[in-house]
């Protein structure tokens, strides 16, 4: 007995430690499209100065409740059509699924990505009831039903099918999915309070004037929104692993 246990831990280890490839996989997403990676960290950097734009225009204060709720809805459109279009992109690109195949992948996006959308906004809605709960209802949510909107968007499922297959895909490999995904939020949370104390350091008081005129501001909006799209692209990298890897079996890299 106690040799079965270390077997399947060691198992275990091994399967989890490959997983945190998704880190380097997430990032030759983004290389092996690097036109698409560079058009949508653009657009990201100039919808964030349409944000500040609409506060002087409408006469707005600076405020940061302001600044936060304007660029939120000024970036909708990443969340909801270009993000997703890139990684439907990417995964018929890996050419695994035929739920996905390379020369099919602009007709499902256009079939799937809004069903996708209203997926992940029902999702961001039910965990941020859940974390206003005392937060941990929030998690249990996030960590049950968080592959929804992906299987959505890359299997055409049904939001009853998806939100099934994510439940099964997080009962099966629940710790592969919380060593990974916390070792992308440990990159991805540190790079952005690097730039953001970069930033700080010479944009002192970034009012929406500064904000849509700073060579400095637009530089950041820029990495912040390559961030997101490589942070995305690693989900993207876990999802696949996931999905075709039983719990416990080593995936292979790539």
């Amino acid at each position: 007995m106690p040799t079965i246990i270390a077997r399947y831990s060691l198992k275990m280890t091994s399967s989890a430690k490959t997983d945190l490839l998704c880190l380097l996989e997430g990032t030759r997403n983004l290389l092996s499209r690097p036109w698409a990676t560079l058009g949508i960290a653009g657009l990201g950097m100039a919808l964030a100065a349409l944000a500040a734009l609409l506060q002087i225009r409408a006469g707005l204060p600076d405020d940061p409740m302001v600044d936060a709720a304007l660029t939120f809805a000024s970036l909708l459109p990443l969340e909801l059509y270009f993000i997703p279009r890139f990684l439907i992109a990417a995964d018929a690109q890996a050419g695994q699924n035929p739920l996905n195949a390379p020369d099919q992948w602009r007709q499902r996006f256009e079939e799937r990505w809004l069903r996708a959308f209203w997926a992940k906004a029902l999702l961001a809605l039910v965990t941020g009831i859940g974390l206003s709960l005392f937060i941990f209802p929030g998690l249990v949510v996030l960590m049950a039903f968080g592959w929804t909107p992906l299987r959505v968007l890359l299997r055409g499922e049904s939001l009853a099918q998806a939100a099934r297959g994510s439940v099964q895909m997080m009962a099966r490999a629940w710790r592969r999915v919380i060593l990974a995904t916390s070792a992308m939020a440990v990159v991805y949370l540190s790079c952005i309070l690097l730039l953001s104390y970069l930033v700080g350091l010479k944009v002192t008081e970034p009012t929406a004037q500064v904000r849509m005129t700073h060579p400095l501001i637009w530089a950041g909006n820029f990495m912040g929104s390559l961030l997101s799209l490589w942070l995305s692209a690693c989900l993207l990298a876990l999802f696949r692993r996931l999905e075709t890897a039983p719990e416990g079996a080593v995936p292979k890299a790539g």
